[in-house]
């Protein structure tokens, strides 16, 4: 199969020739000759996966975390219709945060991509489109494949992003958890899912689920499918701060879903909107604020399993 792959230049520096290791193991595993794609800067993964496939490849691999395999998305969509319906997304998880593998159940080293050719299948999976203001307060569209994340989430991404040095040089996700637990207090919004007249809340977290995972390996959405097309809501509400630290396990190991200030709703489509500012992230990124409206688009892509 004519197989681009785009990799993470900041990811491959991470993993300490990680990905050279594994270019070796996918040539002697019978695959032909790739085109390898290395990024420069932020937001080019999407130019190169689009370059892809508008010059026929076939599968469009994301080699990185949830960052790039989103703008690898992006790059096969326009509009939220896919380029080319029969490419396939590959995915080899080399980033910091790798919590679309954890669903799909597959690490670096395992990823089918790797197998030799006839030795993986593919599943079709849907994705989210999200309308929303970005950082500079422009309207912008923009699809995820794992989970969008309105709340505190923003501030996680940024606070794990500024990690003390002492904890390596990933961006850790435990350490931007714990201090948005101690400084952020929930918001209050307005939630209509499938268009049904609009409820209003105090959240700290509306998180819209495609996948399971989220922060490096915490359950945010332990019930999603990421074949049903339909999101798993779970709405986190207004925890106090010793209250929301003392809980932070329950959120690491799914437990929460049972809490009574946690809600939990399936819907196609959902609209957020507040008249405070609540940031939002997607799959990993810090991309903008409210208003939101998310949509599911099913059974939008076929990957590599």
């Amino acid at each position: 199969m004519n197989t681009a792959y785009i990799v993470n230049s900041v990811a491959v520096d991470r993993c300490n020739g990680r990905w050279y290791r594994l270019q070796n193991h996918i040539r002697d595993s019978g695959h032909p000759t790739a085109d390898v794609r290395m990024t420069k800067a932020l937001g080019e993964a999407t130019r190169l996966a689009r370059e892809a496939a508008q010059s026929g490849y076939q599968m469009v691999v994301a080699v990185g975390g949830d960052g790039t395999v989103n703008e690898v998305l992006n790059g096969l969509f326009e509009n939220g219709v896919p380029l080319d319906g029969s490419t396939v997304l590959g995915v080899v998880p080399l980033g910091s945060g790798c919590d679309l593998a954890r669903t799909l159940g597959i690490t670096a080293e395992t990823a089918p991509v790797l197998k030799p050719p006839g030795q993986w299948g593919t599943r079709r999976i849907d994705v989210g489109k999200v309308e929303f203001s970005d950082l500079q307060g422009k309207r912008r569209t923009r699809l995820f494949i794992n989970i969008a994340d309105l709340g505190a989430g923003g501030l996680v991404v940024e606070r794990a992003n500024m990690a003390p040095a002492i904890l390596g040089r990933r961006p850790n996700y435990v350490w931007g958890i714990l201090t948005a637990a101690l400084v952020y207090r929930a918001r209050r919004v307005k939630i209509s899912i499938d268009g049904d007249p609009p409820v209003e809340v105090l959240t700290r977290n509306t998180i819209v689920a495609n996948g399971c995972y989220f922060g490096r390996g915490f359950m945010a959405a332990p019930d999603a499918k990421m074949d049903d097309g339909l999101f798993d809501i779970v709405n986190i509400g207004d925890f106090g701060t010793l209250e929301a630290v003392w809980n932070v396990p329950m959120l690491r190991n799914g437990t929460h879903i049972r809490h009574p200030k946690v809600s939990h709703y399936r819907g196609r489509r959902v609209e957020v909107a507040s008249d405070e500012n609540v940031l939002l992230e997607m799959d990993g990124d810090l991309v903008g604020t409210l208003p939101v409206t998310c949509e599911v688009i099913p059974a939008a892509i076929n990957v590599i399993v």
